[in-house]
Protein backbone atom coordinates (compact mmCIF):
# COMPACT_ATOMS: atom_id res chain seq x y z
CA UNK A 1 0.00 0.00 0.00
CA UNK A 2 2.96 2.49 -0.44
CA UNK A 3 1.28 4.65 -2.99
CA UNK A 4 -2.63 4.97 -1.11
CA UNK A 5 -2.95 7.95 1.41
CA UNK A 6 -4.16 6.64 5.05
CA UNK A 7 -6.49 9.02 6.96
CA UNK A 8 -3.44 10.08 8.98
CA UNK A 9 -1.59 10.98 5.56
CA UNK A 10 -4.60 12.78 4.46
CA UNK A 11 -5.24 15.09 7.54
CA UNK A 12 -1.04 15.66 6.90
CA UNK A 13 -1.71 17.14 3.52
CA UNK A 14 -4.91 19.35 4.64
CA UNK A 15 -3.00 20.54 7.58
CA UNK A 16 0.20 21.60 4.63
CA UNK A 17 -2.19 23.18 2.75
CA UNK A 18 -3.75 24.94 5.30
CA UNK A 19 -0.27 26.48 6.74
CA UNK A 20 0.21 27.83 3.46
CA UNK A 21 -3.14 29.44 2.86
CA UNK A 22 -3.08 30.69 6.03
CA UNK A 23 -1.80 33.80 4.66
CA UNK A 24 -3.38 34.04 1.68
CA UNK A 25 -6.40 36.47 1.73
CA UNK A 26 -8.56 34.54 -0.52
CA UNK A 27 -8.69 30.73 -1.25
CA UNK A 28 -10.65 28.56 -3.71
CA UNK A 29 -12.92 25.58 -2.58
CA UNK A 30 -13.78 22.39 -2.52
CA UNK A 31 -9.80 21.50 -2.10
CA UNK A 32 -9.61 17.60 -2.83
CA UNK A 33 -6.51 15.58 -1.43
CA UNK A 34 -5.58 12.48 -3.93
CA UNK A 35 -5.68 9.33 -2.29
CA UNK A 36 -2.81 7.43 -4.65
CA UNK A 37 -4.73 4.60 -5.74
CA UNK A 38 -3.17 1.25 -5.82
CA UNK A 39 -1.69 -0.71 -8.99
CA UNK A 40 -2.66 -3.98 -10.35
CA UNK A 41 -0.24 -6.30 -8.21
CA UNK A 42 -1.05 -4.02 -4.88
CA UNK A 43 -4.59 -4.48 -5.42
CA UNK A 44 -4.00 -8.45 -6.10
CA UNK A 45 -1.58 -8.95 -3.25
CA UNK A 46 -2.95 -6.84 -0.54
CA UNK A 47 -6.71 -6.64 -1.08
CA UNK A 48 -7.43 -7.37 2.17
CA UNK A 49 -5.10 -3.84 3.58
CA UNK A 50 -6.95 -2.23 0.73
CA UNK A 51 -10.62 -2.76 1.75
CA UNK A 52 -9.35 -2.09 5.56
CA UNK A 53 -7.82 1.27 4.43
CA UNK A 54 -10.66 2.32 2.04
CA UNK A 55 -13.66 2.10 4.45
CA UNK A 56 -10.98 3.64 7.23
CA UNK A 57 -11.22 6.54 4.62
CA UNK A 58 -14.96 6.47 4.37
CA UNK A 59 -15.69 6.80 7.72
CA UNK A 60 -13.40 9.16 8.81
CA UNK A 61 -14.35 11.33 5.91
CA UNK A 62 -17.96 11.12 6.94
CA UNK A 63 -17.37 11.87 10.21
CA UNK A 64 -15.41 15.05 9.55
CA UNK A 65 -18.38 16.08 6.89
CA UNK A 66 -15.89 15.29 3.99
CA UNK A 67 -17.04 14.60 0.01
CA UNK A 68 -15.46 11.46 -1.83
CA UNK A 69 -14.91 10.67 -5.13
CA UNK A 70 -14.60 7.23 -6.57
CA UNK A 71 -13.44 4.99 -9.25
CA UNK A 72 -13.79 1.43 -9.92
CA UNK A 73 -11.25 -1.00 -10.51
CA UNK A 74 -11.74 -4.88 -11.56
CA UNK A 75 -10.12 -7.50 -9.86
CA UNK A 76 -12.88 -10.62 -10.73
CA UNK A 77 -15.55 -8.39 -9.26
CA UNK A 78 -15.81 -4.43 -9.66
CA UNK A 79 -13.94 -2.71 -6.31
CA UNK A 80 -15.49 0.60 -5.61
CA UNK A 81 -12.65 2.65 -4.06
CA UNK A 82 -11.89 6.05 -2.73
CA UNK A 83 -10.03 8.39 -5.30
CA UNK A 84 -9.98 12.13 -3.84
CA UNK A 85 -11.21 13.54 -0.50
CA UNK A 86 -12.91 16.62 -1.19
CA UNK A 87 -12.56 19.39 1.64
CA UNK A 88 -15.62 21.63 0.83
CA UNK A 89 -15.03 24.89 2.37
CA UNK A 90 -12.97 26.36 4.97
CA UNK A 91 -15.06 25.25 8.03
CA UNK A 92 -14.40 21.44 7.27
CA UNK A 93 -10.58 22.07 6.65
CA UNK A 94 -10.57 23.48 10.09
CA UNK A 95 -12.72 20.38 11.59
CA UNK A 96 -9.80 18.21 9.63
CA UNK A 97 -6.59 19.68 11.09
CA UNK A 98 -7.46 19.57 14.46
CA UNK A 99 -8.04 22.21 17.46
CA UNK A 100 -4.33 23.11 17.96
CA UNK A 101 -3.42 23.82 14.36
CA UNK A 102 -7.36 25.33 13.59
CA UNK A 103 -6.84 27.89 16.40
CA UNK A 104 -3.40 28.93 15.08
CA UNK A 105 -5.04 29.40 11.63
CA UNK A 106 -8.14 31.46 12.86
CA UNK A 107 -5.44 33.41 15.36
CA UNK A 108 -3.50 34.89 12.06
CA UNK A 109 -6.54 35.36 10.08
CA UNK A 110 -8.29 37.63 12.78
CA UNK A 111 -5.16 39.51 13.27
CA UNK A 112 -5.16 40.15 9.62
CA UNK A 113 -8.73 41.41 9.76
CA UNK A 114 -7.63 43.52 12.92
CA UNK A 115 -4.95 45.68 10.80
CA UNK A 116 -7.60 46.22 7.55
CA UNK A 117 -10.23 47.60 10.05
CA UNK A 118 -7.59 49.85 12.15
CA UNK A 119 -4.86 50.43 9.68
CA UNK A 120 -7.32 50.83 6.61
CA UNK A 121 -4.27 48.61 5.22
CA UNK A 122 -5.38 45.75 1.85
CA UNK A 123 -6.01 42.05 2.94
CA UNK A 124 -2.65 41.02 0.95
CA UNK A 125 -0.13 43.90 3.01
CA UNK A 126 -2.55 42.59 6.03
CA UNK A 127 -1.50 38.95 5.73
CA UNK A 128 2.50 39.62 5.01
CA UNK A 129 2.31 41.33 8.22
CA UNK A 130 1.08 39.11 10.14
CA UNK A 131 3.19 36.09 8.69
CA UNK A 132 6.20 38.54 9.44
CA UNK A 133 5.02 38.96 12.86
CA UNK A 134 3.83 35.09 13.54
CA UNK A 135 5.32 34.88 16.96
CA UNK A 136 4.58 38.16 18.21
CA UNK A 137 2.42 37.33 21.27
CA UNK A 138 -0.75 38.98 21.87
CA UNK A 139 0.18 42.04 23.94
CA UNK A 140 2.91 42.76 21.37
CA UNK A 141 0.81 42.37 18.32
CA UNK A 142 -1.37 44.91 20.08
CA UNK A 143 1.35 46.86 20.68
CA UNK A 144 2.35 46.76 17.00
CA UNK A 145 -1.52 48.16 15.91
CA UNK A 146 -0.88 51.12 18.05
CA UNK A 147 2.51 51.97 17.14
CA UNK A 148 1.29 51.79 14.02
CA UNK A 149 -1.32 53.88 14.59
CA UNK A 150 1.02 56.84 15.76
CA UNK A 151 3.73 56.37 13.22
CA UNK A 152 1.16 57.14 10.76
CA UNK A 153 0.25 60.33 12.03
CA UNK A 154 3.30 61.32 13.64
CA UNK A 155 7.18 61.74 11.91
CA UNK A 156 9.68 61.18 14.71
CA UNK A 157 12.41 60.92 12.19
CA UNK A 158 16.23 61.61 14.47
CA UNK A 159 14.74 60.27 17.87
CA UNK A 160 16.09 57.13 19.40
CA UNK A 161 14.16 54.46 20.05
CA UNK A 162 13.64 54.89 23.29
CA UNK A 163 12.53 58.79 23.07
CA UNK A 164 9.50 57.85 21.01
CA UNK A 165 6.85 59.06 23.02
CA UNK A 166 4.60 55.94 22.85
CA UNK A 167 2.07 55.95 25.79
CA UNK A 168 1.95 52.55 27.92
CA UNK A 169 5.13 51.35 25.93
CA UNK A 170 8.39 49.87 27.32
CA UNK A 171 11.07 52.51 26.23
CA UNK A 172 13.08 49.52 25.00
CA UNK A 173 9.80 47.87 22.70
CA UNK A 174 11.32 49.71 19.51
CA UNK A 175 15.38 48.54 20.19
CA UNK A 176 17.23 47.49 17.25
CA UNK A 177 17.01 44.16 18.53
CA UNK A 178 13.44 43.79 18.02
CA UNK A 179 13.99 44.00 14.19
CA UNK A 180 10.86 42.03 12.74
CA UNK A 181 8.26 44.05 14.36
CA UNK A 182 10.22 47.23 13.11
CA UNK A 183 10.29 45.89 9.82
CA UNK A 184 6.58 44.78 10.35
CA UNK A 185 5.66 48.48 11.34
CA UNK A 186 7.32 50.43 8.22
CA UNK A 187 5.39 47.76 6.26
CA UNK A 188 2.23 48.97 7.37
CA UNK A 189 2.65 52.51 7.38
CA UNK A 190 4.50 52.49 3.80
CA UNK A 191 8.01 53.55 4.98
CA UNK A 192 11.42 52.51 3.71
CA UNK A 193 12.39 53.50 7.15
CA UNK A 194 11.08 54.86 10.89
CA UNK A 195 14.18 57.34 10.17
CA UNK A 196 15.54 56.36 14.12
CA UNK A 197 18.96 57.66 15.34
CA UNK A 198 20.38 54.18 16.71
CA UNK A 199 22.26 54.19 19.70
CA UNK A 200 26.09 53.66 18.41
CA UNK A 201 27.48 50.19 18.39
CA UNK A 202 29.81 49.54 21.26
CA UNK A 203 32.41 47.04 22.06
CA UNK A 204 33.46 45.83 25.42
CA UNK A 205 37.12 44.40 26.17
CA UNK A 206 39.78 44.06 28.32
CA UNK A 207 43.36 43.62 28.37
CA UNK A 208 44.64 39.76 29.21
CA UNK A 209 48.50 40.72 29.33
CA UNK A 210 50.08 40.44 32.52
CA UNK A 211 51.37 43.89 32.70
CA UNK A 212 48.07 45.61 31.42
CA UNK A 213 45.37 43.11 32.90
CA UNK A 214 44.58 45.51 35.75
CA UNK A 215 43.66 48.13 33.41
CA UNK A 216 40.30 49.11 33.39
CA UNK A 217 37.58 47.71 30.62
CA UNK A 218 37.58 49.23 27.17
CA UNK A 219 34.51 50.17 25.54
CA UNK A 220 35.03 51.33 21.96
CA UNK A 221 32.09 53.13 20.17
CA UNK A 222 34.12 54.48 17.08
CA UNK A 223 36.92 52.00 15.49
CA UNK A 224 40.00 51.41 17.67
CA UNK A 225 43.08 50.50 16.09
CA UNK A 226 45.69 50.55 18.84
CA UNK A 227 46.03 46.85 19.77
CA UNK A 228 48.92 45.84 17.49
CA UNK A 229 50.95 48.79 19.01
CA UNK A 230 49.90 47.72 22.35
CA UNK A 231 51.21 44.48 21.94
CA UNK A 232 48.44 42.40 20.75
CA UNK A 233 48.86 39.22 19.34
CA UNK A 234 46.21 37.05 21.14
CA UNK A 235 42.70 37.46 21.38
CA UNK A 236 39.38 35.26 22.96
CA UNK A 237 35.86 36.34 21.87
CA UNK A 238 33.61 35.19 24.73
CA UNK A 239 30.08 35.01 24.47
CA UNK A 240 29.06 34.93 28.08
CA UNK A 241 30.00 38.24 30.49
CA UNK A 242 31.32 36.15 33.69
CA UNK A 243 33.37 34.30 31.60
CA UNK A 244 34.72 37.48 29.86
CA UNK A 245 35.42 38.52 33.29
CA UNK A 246 37.04 35.88 34.44
CA UNK A 247 39.76 34.69 31.68
CA UNK A 248 43.03 34.12 33.22
CA UNK A 249 46.14 36.10 31.82
CA UNK A 250 47.84 35.77 29.03
CA UNK A 251 51.14 37.41 27.12
CA UNK A 252 49.84 39.66 24.83
CA UNK A 253 46.26 38.77 25.12
CA UNK A 254 42.94 41.10 24.75
CA UNK A 255 39.16 39.37 25.75
CA UNK A 256 36.54 40.84 24.06
CA UNK A 257 32.69 40.55 24.99
CA UNK A 258 30.90 39.01 21.90
CA UNK A 259 27.61 39.66 23.57
CA UNK A 260 25.75 36.98 21.45
CA UNK A 261 24.85 37.82 18.03
CA UNK A 262 25.69 41.62 18.47
CA UNK A 263 29.37 40.02 18.25
CA UNK A 264 29.83 40.11 13.78
CA UNK A 265 27.93 44.28 14.32
CA UNK A 266 30.60 45.18 17.38
CA UNK A 267 33.98 43.70 15.93
CA UNK A 268 34.34 46.20 13.48
CA UNK A 269 34.97 48.34 15.82
CA UNK A 270 38.64 46.71 15.88
CA UNK A 271 39.38 46.70 12.57
CA UNK A 272 42.83 45.18 13.17
CA UNK A 273 40.74 41.96 13.81
CA UNK A 274 40.11 41.09 10.08
CA UNK A 275 41.43 39.14 7.22
CA UNK A 276 42.36 42.50 5.34
CA UNK A 277 43.86 44.26 8.08
CA UNK A 278 47.20 41.92 7.66
CA UNK A 279 47.99 42.10 11.38
CA UNK A 280 49.45 38.48 12.87
CA UNK A 281 46.92 38.42 15.28
CA UNK A 282 45.66 34.88 16.84
CA UNK A 283 42.01 34.98 17.35
CA UNK A 284 39.57 32.54 19.40
CA UNK A 285 36.19 32.36 19.40
CA UNK A 286 34.78 30.61 22.58
CA UNK A 287 30.61 30.21 22.76
CA UNK A 288 28.06 28.35 24.15
CA UNK A 289 27.38 24.89 23.07
CA UNK A 290 24.67 25.08 21.29
CA UNK A 291 22.78 25.76 18.00
CA UNK A 292 22.79 29.59 18.92
CA UNK A 293 26.65 29.34 19.52
CA UNK A 294 27.50 28.18 16.36
CA UNK A 295 25.01 30.48 14.32
CA UNK A 296 27.16 33.30 16.15
CA UNK A 297 30.21 31.43 15.39
CA UNK A 298 29.64 31.45 11.44
CA UNK A 299 28.55 34.68 11.32
CA UNK A 300 31.80 36.43 13.20
CA UNK A 301 33.84 34.39 10.65
CA UNK A 302 31.72 35.29 7.71
CA UNK A 303 32.25 39.05 8.77
CA UNK A 304 35.69 38.66 8.03
CA UNK A 305 37.59 37.41 11.25
CA UNK A 306 39.54 34.34 11.06
CA UNK A 307 38.87 32.94 14.05
CA UNK A 308 39.72 29.02 15.79
CA UNK A 309 36.79 27.66 17.75
CA UNK A 310 37.69 26.55 21.84
CA UNK A 311 35.44 24.60 23.78
CA UNK A 312 33.10 24.03 20.81
CA UNK A 313 33.60 20.22 19.78
CA UNK A 314 32.52 17.06 20.58
CA UNK A 315 34.98 16.60 22.80
CA UNK A 316 34.33 19.28 24.92
CA UNK A 317 30.65 18.30 24.86
CA UNK A 318 30.97 14.17 26.15
CA UNK A 319 33.80 15.91 28.81
CA UNK A 320 30.30 18.52 30.05
CA UNK A 321 27.31 16.79 28.96
CA UNK A 322 26.22 16.28 32.38
CA UNK A 323 26.13 20.27 33.06
CA UNK A 324 24.05 20.39 29.77
CA UNK A 325 20.03 21.87 30.01
CA UNK A 326 16.97 21.16 27.93
CA UNK A 327 15.78 24.62 28.97
CA UNK A 328 15.44 28.11 28.78
CA UNK A 329 16.38 31.10 31.24
CA UNK A 330 12.15 31.17 31.67
CA UNK A 331 11.87 26.97 32.34
CA UNK A 332 10.68 26.34 29.12
CA UNK A 333 11.50 23.67 26.95
CA UNK A 334 14.84 24.71 24.33
CA UNK A 335 13.15 23.50 20.66
CA UNK A 336 14.88 21.48 18.37
CA UNK A 337 14.91 23.47 14.63
CA UNK A 338 15.82 22.98 11.27
CA UNK A 339 19.49 23.73 10.53
CA UNK A 340 20.37 26.78 8.92
CA UNK A 341 23.07 27.24 5.84
CA UNK A 342 26.08 28.07 8.00
CA UNK A 343 29.39 28.76 5.40
CA UNK A 344 30.99 30.07 8.36
CA UNK A 345 31.28 26.67 10.09
CA UNK A 346 34.17 23.56 9.46
CA UNK A 347 32.53 19.84 8.69
CA UNK A 348 33.20 19.16 12.11
CA UNK A 349 31.42 22.22 13.88
CA UNK A 350 28.85 21.46 11.24
CA UNK A 351 28.24 17.51 12.30
CA UNK A 352 27.78 18.87 15.74
CA UNK A 353 25.94 22.07 15.10
CA UNK A 354 23.19 19.74 13.07
CA UNK A 355 22.88 17.29 16.67
CA UNK A 356 22.37 20.57 18.42
CA UNK A 357 19.40 21.54 16.16
CA UNK A 358 17.33 18.09 15.88
CA UNK A 359 18.75 16.67 19.28
CA UNK A 360 19.90 13.51 17.31
CA UNK A 361 23.32 12.12 19.01
CA UNK A 362 23.11 14.51 21.98
CA UNK A 363 21.52 14.18 25.47
CA UNK A 364 20.99 17.85 25.51
CA UNK A 365 20.69 20.67 23.56
CA UNK A 366 22.48 23.34 25.00
CA UNK A 367 26.02 23.38 27.17
CA UNK A 368 26.01 27.01 28.41
CA UNK A 369 29.80 28.07 27.99
CA UNK A 370 30.18 29.24 32.22
CA UNK A 371 29.84 25.80 32.60
CA UNK A 372 33.41 24.72 31.35
CA UNK A 373 36.07 24.90 33.79
CA UNK A 374 38.65 27.53 33.21
CA UNK A 375 41.09 25.31 33.54
CA UNK A 376 40.08 22.90 30.93
CA UNK A 377 38.96 25.96 28.70
CA UNK A 378 43.04 27.09 29.78
CA UNK A 379 44.36 23.96 28.61
CA UNK A 380 42.73 24.15 25.31
CA UNK A 381 43.58 27.96 24.57
CA UNK A 382 47.41 26.82 25.48
CA UNK A 383 47.87 23.64 22.77
CA UNK A 384 46.05 26.24 20.11
CA UNK A 385 49.28 28.33 20.37
CA UNK A 386 48.06 30.72 23.29
CA UNK A 387 50.70 31.80 26.12
CA UNK A 388 48.36 31.41 28.82
CA UNK A 389 49.57 31.70 32.52
CA UNK A 390 47.99 28.84 34.63
CA UNK A 391 49.21 29.94 37.76
CA UNK A 392 45.89 30.84 40.13
CA UNK A 393 43.53 28.73 38.00
CA UNK A 394 41.50 26.37 40.04
CA UNK A 395 38.89 24.98 39.56
CA UNK A 396 38.51 21.87 42.18
CA UNK A 397 35.73 22.71 44.18
CA UNK A 398 36.47 21.55 47.84
CA UNK A 399 34.29 19.09 49.53
CA UNK A 400 33.04 20.64 52.89
CA UNK A 401 33.58 17.83 55.36
CA UNK A 402 30.66 15.43 56.80
CA UNK A 403 29.64 16.63 60.42
CA UNK A 404 30.25 14.93 63.39
CA UNK A 405 27.38 13.75 65.55
CA UNK A 406 28.13 13.97 69.00
CA UNK A 407 30.11 11.86 70.75
CA UNK A 408 32.39 10.77 67.69
CA UNK A 409 31.94 10.11 64.12
CA UNK A 410 29.94 7.09 62.53
CA UNK A 411 29.52 6.16 58.40
CA UNK A 412 26.48 7.87 57.36
CA UNK A 413 23.79 5.17 55.36
CA UNK A 414 20.58 5.74 53.46
CA UNK A 415 18.23 5.15 56.10
CA UNK A 416 20.54 6.34 59.06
Amino acid sequence: MSRMKSVEDIAAEVRRVMRSRMYLPDAVWPLAVKVGLPGKDELESDIVKVHDNNNAIRRWADGHGCGLEYVTRRMGTPVRLVSKVLIEDEATALRVIGRRDAAEYRKMRERAGRLCDRLGVEPMLAMKAVRKTHDQSDVDFELLIRASEFFLRYDVAGRRPRAVPLAGFSAKWLDQSHKVRRRAIELLCGLDDLGLDERPRECRFRYLDPALHRSPDMVAVQPWNAGPSCGIRYVVICENKDTYQTMPPIDGGLCVFGQGFAASDSLPLLPWLFDDAGQDIHVAYWGDLDASGFEILSKVREAGVSCESVCMDRETYEAHREFGTEFTKDGKDIRTQVPQMLPGLTDEERNLYESLCTGEGVDCLRIEQERITMEYAASRLTSMGFPVRHQGIDDVWPVRPVPQAAGGTRDMHMGD
